[in-house]
C-alpha cells in the first residue's frame, strides 16, 4: 500500500471517527428526548453499533480495498476524540435547535391541517346533526298532532280495543302452547 493511499485512509478514518462522534451524539440526544423501554435502548444501542461498523468497514474497502491495519483504528480514535473535543457541544446545541424546530413545525402543521379541514368537516357534521336533529322535531310534532287527529274520534272504541286485544293475545298465547305441544308429540313418535 502505498503513502497516498494509507494518508488517504487515515483521512476518511478520521472523518468516520467525527461522524461516529456525530452519530453517537445524535442518538443520545434522541434517546434523551424519548422515553425508550431498556430492551429498546438494548436494540437501538446494538443496532447503532452494527451500523456505525458496517459504514466504516464499507468506507474502508471503498478506500484501500478492505486492508486493516493499526492505523486505522488510530484514525477513527483521533477523529472522534476531536469531534469531541472540538465540535461535540456546538453540535448538541445545533442538533436541540434543529429538533425544537422540527417540534414547532410538526405543531404548527398539525393546527394548520386541524384548522383548514378537521374543524370544517366538525362544523359541517354539527350543522348537519342540528339540522337533523330539528327535522326530527318537527316530524315527531307534525306526527303527535296526526296521531291526535286520528285518535279523538276514536277514542270512544280504545276501552273496548284493549279489552280486545287482551282476548286475542290470550288465545294467541293458548294456540302457540298448543303448536308446541303437537311438534313436540310427533317429533317423539
Amino acid at each position: 500500500m502505498s503513502i497516498s493511499i494509507q494518508f488517504q485512509t487515515m483521512a476518511f478514518m478520521s472523518l468516520c471517527g467525527i461522524f461516529m462522534g456525530m452519530g453517537f451524539d445524535t442518538y443520545h440526544v434522541i434517546k434523551g428526548k424519548g422515553r425508550f423501554p431498556l430492551w429498546a435502548v438494548f436494540i437501538l444501542d446494538l443496532l447503532f453499533w452494527l451500523s456505525s461498523v458496517g459504514i466504516v468497514f464499507y468506507v474502508l474497502v471503498w478506500v484501500n480495498d478492505g486492508i486493516v491495519r493499526f492505523p486505522i483504528y488510530l484514525g477513527i480514535i483521533i477523529g472522534a476524540w476531536l469531534y469531541f473535543l472540538i465540535g461535540s457541544k456546538v453540535y448538541i446545541r445545533f442538533l436541540l435547535t434543529v429538533l425544537e424546530w422540527s417540534i414547532w413545525v410538526f405543531q404548527i402543521s398539525v393546527k394548520f391541517i386541524d384548522f383548514l379541514l378537521i374543524k370544517p368537516i366538525e362544523i359541517i357534521f354539527h350543522f348537519i346533526w342540528i339540522i337533523l336533529g330539528f327535522l326530527f322535531t318537527v316530524l315527531a310534532k307534525i306526527g303527535l298532532f296526526i296521531w291526535r287527529i286520528i285518535s279523538w274520534p276514536l277514542s270512544p272504541f280504545v276501552p273496548w280495543g284493549r279489552n280486545l286485544w287482551k282476548s286475542i293475545r290470550g288465545k294467541m298465547a293458548g294456540a302457540k302452547e298448543k303448536l308446541k305441544k303437537w311438534f313436540t308429540k310427533e317429533n317423539k313418535e
